[in-house]
């Protein structure tokens, strides 16, 4: 039997060294892994919630702004038409039109006046799916027939028709208007309400679980 040489020795030493530090190195790499993995959950878990509010918060300006930027178009047809203009939305709906409102206010014999008619612009739209309009204050509550006159032209016209309207919003050809404001309400119950000023025709947005003295404060209509 011929013994081992320390030469031998060594080198098996060596060899068992290195397979030791090779299963070391491989038992930290899943560690570092597993741990980094673990971070990264974490920081997902805490920005979950920004994110998901940060979506409701473009879902509802996506919303809210066509309905803004109609509500100041409207105050601007008033001026430039010489005319009262009027919002109305669909109260529990999603519907909203802005039409002329007082049709005698048209100078001219009946042929003119049917020709300015024809000439005016009017606006339908409707909030996107998952939306719906609110009334928030009395000049918004209940329920109004809308004139066919000013659904002339329009879209759905019979549809709009035989749709249930809120009071109209007025707004006038001096750029007053009436105070008045509604909610546009998502389905987790999420609101912004839209307000118009009777002094400057000027609409507001604002959370209404943000709006402090609800009611107080509040100019007369016009």
């Amino acid at each position: 039997m011929t013994p081992y040489q320390p030469t031998q020795l060594a080198s098996r030493s060596k060899a068992e060294v290195s397979r030791g530090r090779n299963t070391l190195r491989r038992a930290m790499t899943l560690i570092e892994v597993m741990l980094v993995l673990s971070i990264l959950v974490a920081l997902a878990g805490l920005s979950y919630p920004s994110i998901d509010r940060l979506l409701e918060q473009l879902a509802m300006d996506e919303a809210v702004s066509p309905v803004r930027n109609q509500l100041s178009r409207t105050r601007t047809r008033a001026l430039d038409a010489g005319l009262t203009w009027q919002f109305r939305f669909e109260p529990g709906g999603r519907r909203y039109v802005a039409v002329p409102y007082e049709f005698d206010e048209i100078e001219g014999d009946d042929q003119q006046q049917q020709s300015q008619l024809e000439l005016l612009p009017r606006v339908s739209g409707q909030l996107p799916e998952g939306f719906s309009f609110s009334p928030a204050d009395e000049a918004t509550t209940g329920t109004e027939a809308l004139d066919e006159l000013a659904l002339a032209g329009l879209t759905q016209q019979d549809d709009l028709q035989g749709a249930t309207w809120s009071p109209p919003l007025l707004f006038f050809s001096d750029g007053t208007s009436r105070n008045a404001s509604f909610d546009i309400v998502d389905e987790q119950l999420r609101s912004r309400r839209l307000s118009v000023r009777a002094l400057t025709g000027a609409v507001t947005v604002k959370d209404p679980n943000q709006v402090s003295g609800s009611g107080s404060g509040r100019r007369p209509g016009r």
